[in-house]
């Protein structure tokens, strides 16, 4: 026995080093829709190389595997990683995408610089698999250089040009129809848009409390109350989709859909239209804009979303400090914004919003929702009711953190007011563990304190 046992071992270690020497000489195989991938700059041709040989085994949905992947042992060990890895970061969609998605961009920018990739069971078989300071420059290259074509609102100063939190600009880059967000306005604010008259946009999104109700659930016609908490409409124009499962595409498809749902409208375009048409003012200056009379659901929208591009709050403390005020933050607020960036707040509350581009779920969601107390239904699934793909199932938008120290209470489900209490909870359940660092109780107070000093200026007055 005591031979075989040898044997066994001395066949286990002669095999670990030829898997070894066989990656070191072949490298890891690369896919077709990889390879099909064109570098658009020489820093992306140098990232793209470095991502291939390195990272892409674990980080892309068709990845391309070595032959010993499909031994049994192996096979188990390395799908489970390239799940997780996949699930984490898509880095051949980023790849794909030209690098369009500040908040992959953002996550593998972090892994970079904490060290925590490949892991061991990869650098195990994979002696060579260790990025270099070389190219891991390389790569942040690239990503520094997408961030300022594609994402940079060119206000931030030169020490925070490249991070992945942006000051917002003072309007919507695109400019606005001064008319169209006047009708827009008033019709954000007019009751009629609801079946019975006693609810407007609003009621649930109220500028002067953040562009929220402050409740925990919004409440509707007939005193009716929703199942979700109402996000808020300020800066909403940064969100890449809209609501919490992202079933919008814009604006204008958001505003379409409380006046039809009978919780919170419960009301038809056709009446909606016979009541605005009665109004002779407004119906004035709606032929204005719209060169006609008679009223229409997409017209509506259109001018409620023009409102609500206007509706951008910058000038806060945190993008004065962006901007290059030292005093515009406390000591102990600018500690605060480190911490933000270095325990991984800013790979998913990126870019000029500080969230709204993209949906995320717990690492772990069932035991996530066991600390909440939660039992998981269809507001917790999220994304996956918009888009029926199972991979999306408790994928919620990231909510932004612009002005939120006005618009709790916190999460979709409305049932937190403490900010720190929630800091401590995306860190615990959110953070990927390899770059999960502990935070202290006067580190989590110092990050809510930046956050305190994050509301901006609307129309001139400071929120």
């Amino acid at each position: 026995m005591k031979k075989v046992m040898i044997s066994l071992i001395a066949l286990g270690v002669v095999g670990f080093v030829v898997l070894g020497l066989s990656n070191m000489m072949i490298g890891i195989p690369v896919s077709e829709s990889w390879s099909s991938i064109k570098a658009t700059s020489s820093e992306m041709e140098l990232a793209k190389e470095v991502i291939g040989a390195k990272c892409l085994m674990c980080h892309s949905k068709e990845p391309a595997l070595p032959f010993y992947a499909k031994l049994p042992v192996a096979s188990a060990m390395i799908g489970k990683h390239i799940e997780a890895g996949e699930r984490i970061c898509d880095l051949q969609q980023l790849f794909a995408a030209g690098g369009g998605n500040e908040v992959l961009l953002a996550k593998l920018e972090q892994t970079i610089k904490l060290d925590t990739m490949p892991i061991p069971p990869f650098l195990a078989l994979h002696w060579n698999g260790k990025l270099s300071d070389q190219e891991k420059q390389a790569v942040l290259d690239w990503i520094h250089q997408v961030r300022a074509a594609k994402f940079s609102t060119g206000l931030a100063s030169a020490a925070f040009a490249g991070h992945p939190v942006q000051p917002l600009p003072d309007m919507w880059p695109g400019g606005v129809d001064a008319a169209k967000a006047k009708l827009g306005e008033m019709l954000y604010n007019d009751k009629r848009l609801s079946g019975d008259d006693t609810v407007s946009c609003a009621s649930c999104h109220d500028l002067k409390k953040g562009g929220t109700d402050h409740a925990q659930f919004s409440t509707g016609v007939r005193n009716q109350v929703g199942g979700i908490n109402a996000p808020t409409s300020l800066n909403a124009m940064f969100n890449v989709l809209q609501f919490w499962d992202g079933r919008a595409k814009d604006l204008a498809d958001q505003a379409g859909g409380p006046p039809l749902n009978p919780i919170e409208m419960d009301t038809n375009w056709e009446q909606v239209a016979g009541k605005l048409s009665k109004d002779a003012g407004l119906t004035a200056l709606y032929k204005t804009v719209y060169g006609m009379e008679q009223w229409n659901d997409k017209n509506i929208t259109d001018a409620i979303a023009e409102f609500e591009r206007t509706l951008i709050t910058p000038n806060s403390g945190l993008d004065q400090y962006l901007k290059g005020d030292d005093t515009a933050l406390t000591d102990s607020e600018i500690t605060g914004f480190i911490l933000f960036s270095e325990h991984s707040c800013a790979t998913c509350h990126a870019g000029k919003a500080m969230g709204g581009q993209s949906f995320e779920k717990a690492v772990d969601p069932a035991a996530y929702y066991s600390f909440r107390g939660i039992e998981p239904g269809d507001a917790e699934f999220g994304r996956v009711n918009a888009t029926k793909n199972e991979d999306d199932r408790y994928k919620l938008k990231v909510p932004l953190l612009r002005n939120v120290a006005l618009t709790g209470p916190y999460l979709h489900d409305g049932n937190l007011t403490d900010l720190k209490e929630v800091i401590s909870i995306m860190n615990n359940f959110f953070v990927p563990e390899l770059n999960r660092k502990p935070l202290s109780d006067d580190d989590v107070a110092k990050i809510a304190a930046m956050l305190m000093k994050n509301s901006g200026v609307l129309n001139g007055e400071q929120l």
